[in-house]
């Protein structure tokens, strides 16, 4: 019987596990990619929701400022500020600020080419000229001994030489460049050619000698000069006032690129220059940008970034998409594990956590802008998908071993079995049990009386009886040799009381099988008592047999003992017998007393036997 049990079971393990093997593969493979495929869609349709690119640019915006390479020393700033207005004024006719002083203007050109600048770039428009006073020729006349090429801006919808004269020594910038792609309006992009003409710092590019671009770019912003305190916190290039920048040292500008133009920052609360011409950038979040940064500082760090020759790399559509495929892909893999739900957050908030980790670092190594957000969702997404299949499957998948199994196990089995917790291969330790063995008086008789139709309804509703009581008080079913039972009681589950359970489980048993007894008298004329033996002690169990057949069993002097009281029964005219050591561990199990001490074949020593009071 043992054979065939163990026989049974490892055969029906072994075509599920082949099973699952032959169809598992293709048909997990096809989950994976289904489940990882569905999950980057939801992630890149939610990616395109106001949250989600919210999310998406904030990140974006971390990493740039976080990662922004050192800025470079070749600029100047030369700011509109309060003294710088109150220096134009006072030297305007008409003491007014608009339009700008344009001979006042022209001095300073004039005075910074003298301290040896490379190039000079004005953010300002220098379309609008007054016929009438001259004012044109006079601001030539003032810059025409200047050596360093000049920008300026002018509108592009103006005509040069039409609507406004035009000076050889100046070079005209298209005044669009800053983009808002983004609904936020934060200045990312920088186009360089928004139209016939350059932008201002693509024309300066080209007037120093470097080739620029000719579509639109994501800025790379560079950190704060070193040494940038005060007014100048935040900026990329030291500024000094318009209205002070003739009397500084020549070696202030000597060599720079120097852009001209409003910076509002100040040490002051009270200053009269209005904060105009700010925008929000990626670097918002440090110090002296939380405001905004100047136009002309944008203007600055798109020419550093031309001068460097660095760009940022940002995703394709289809790269993006693999990328959220991927993190799906992992996130549907992992969900397969099926673990706890504390695990389960864990590797969720891991999983984002290394998306957002692997985003940062490969925009920070190599300025490739991986999208954050997105594989994140994907991951979880999948996760939580798979996790929850997976949870369905093992669930189908219990109950179908449950079921089979069940008619060849005790439940305690199949659930340590089905749980990972019992190792299906041969094996065995060392357990404190309780063994009952039971015998069905005259079971030959009862063979050879009863015909076999009605023998074997006899015999399974008597065998049904005694199962349900066994099951009710977790008993490891041993065996089922016909008539009786071998079974004990402490494992695979270790019970402290193993020893009353077994007592409890042989008076419910004794009660019921009496009953059943009178019915079957009563109708057949033929049924035996059912005697029981039980003891407890050390003894080994696990799975004992081959490879390829074994059966969960105990084996020791426990199981002799019990055996040999099974039998004792008959000479002492009792149906429950239990030795000693079972006596003193059931405390709960009701009264007992004494018979004596036994005589057992195959055991040394006398032992003390016990029966129910």
């Amino acid at each position: 019987m043992a054979g065939r049990t163990g026989g049974a079971i490892t055969q029906l393990l072994a075509r599920l596990s082949a099973f699952r093997k032959v169809r598992g593969v293709w048909s997990g493979l096809a989950m994976l990619t289904g489940v990882a495929l569905a999950s980057a869609v939801v992630a890149l349709a939610l990616n395109g929701t106001t949250p989600f690119r919210f999310v998406e640019n904030l990140t974006y915006d971390l990493r740039l400022a976080l990662t922004a390479p050192p800025a470079q020393h070749d600029f100047v700033i030369v700011k509109m500020d309060d003294a710088a207005d109150n220096a134009m004024r006072d030297a305007s006719p008409c003491r007014c600020l608009a339009p700008i002083n344009k001979a006042w203007l022209g001095d300073l050109l004039a005075a910074l080419d003298k301290k040896g600048v490379r190039a000079i770039a004005v953010d300002y428009l220098l379309d609008t000229w007054n016929p009438a006073s001259g004012e044109f020729e006079d601001f030539s006349r003032r810059i025409a001994n200047i050596k360093a090429p000049i920008v300026v801006g002018a509108d592009p919808s103006l005509k040069p030489g039409v609507d406004y004269p035009v000076s050889p020594k100046l070079r005209y910038a298209d005044a669009r460049a800053l983009v808002h792609l983004d609904y936020d309006n934060v200045i990312r992009h920088y186009d360089p050619l928004p139209g016939k003409k350059r932008a201002l710092s693509a024309e300066v590019a080209a007037a120093i000698g470097v080739t620029p671009p000719t579509k639109p770019f994501a800025i790379r912003y560079r950190a704060p000069y070193a040494g940038a305190t005060a007014e100048n916190t935040g900026a990329i290039a030291p500024s000094y006032s318009a209205a002070y920048a003739s009397a500084l040292p020549d070696s202030f500008f000597k060599g720079k690129i120097v852009f001209i133009g409003a910076v509002a920052r100040s040490a002051h609360a009270d200053a009269d220059t209005l904060p105009e011409d700010m925008h929000a950038t990626p670097l918002r979040f440090l110090a002296g940008n939380d405001v905004g940064m100047p136009g002309v500082e944008v203007h600055v760090h798109a020419l550093s970034q031309m001068l460097a020759g660095d760009r940022i790399r940002v995703a394709s559509p289809l790269v993006i998409a693999l990328i959220v495929f991927v993190a799906g892909l992992a996130g549907a893999a992992l969900g397969q594990g099926g673990v706890r739900w504390w695990a389960a957050i864990g590797i969720v908030l891991g999983g984002m956590a290394l998306s957002f980790l692997v985003a940062f670092t490969t925009f920070a190594w190599f300025a490739f802008v991986a999208p954050m957000t997105a594989p994140g969702v994907s991951f979880a997404f999948a996760f939580f998908v798979m996790s929850r299949l997976t949870a369905a499957e093992l669930s189908s998948q219990r109950a179908f071993y449950s079921s089979t199994l069940e008619r060849y196990l005790a439940p305690q089995v199949i659930d340590n079995i089905v749980e990972g917790r019992e190792a299906v291969k041969i094996g065995a330790d060392k357990r404190e049990i309780t063994v009952m063995i039971s015998d069905l008086e005259n079971f030959s008789n009862l063979v050879a009386t009863l015909p076999l139709e009605t023998f074997q309804v006899v015999i399974n509703g008597y065998l049904d009886g005694i199962l349900e009581i066994l099951w009710a008080h977790g008993a490891m079913i041993d065996k089922m040799t016909g008539d009786g039972v071998i079974v004990f009681f402490g494992a695979p589950v270790p019970y402290a009381d193993h020893a009353d359970r077994a007592l409890i489980c042989a008076r419910e048993i004794d009660v019921f099988a009496e009953g059943y007894r009178a019915t079957m008298m009563g109708q057949h004329g033929v049924f035996g008592h059912t005697r029981m033996g039980l003891d407890s002690g050390v003894g080994l169990v696990g799975n004992f047999g081959g490879e390829r057949r074994f059966n969960y069993t105990a084996y020791g002097e426990v199981v002799v003992i019990a055996a040999r009281l099974e039998a004792a029964n008959k000479t002492f005219g009792t149906r429950i017998l239990f030795s000693e050591a079972t006596n003193r561990l059931a405390t709960e199990a009701g009264p007992t007393r004494a018979v004596g001490e036994i005589q057992l074949k195959g055991v040394p020593l006398p032992i003390a036997a016990y029966t129910v009071a």
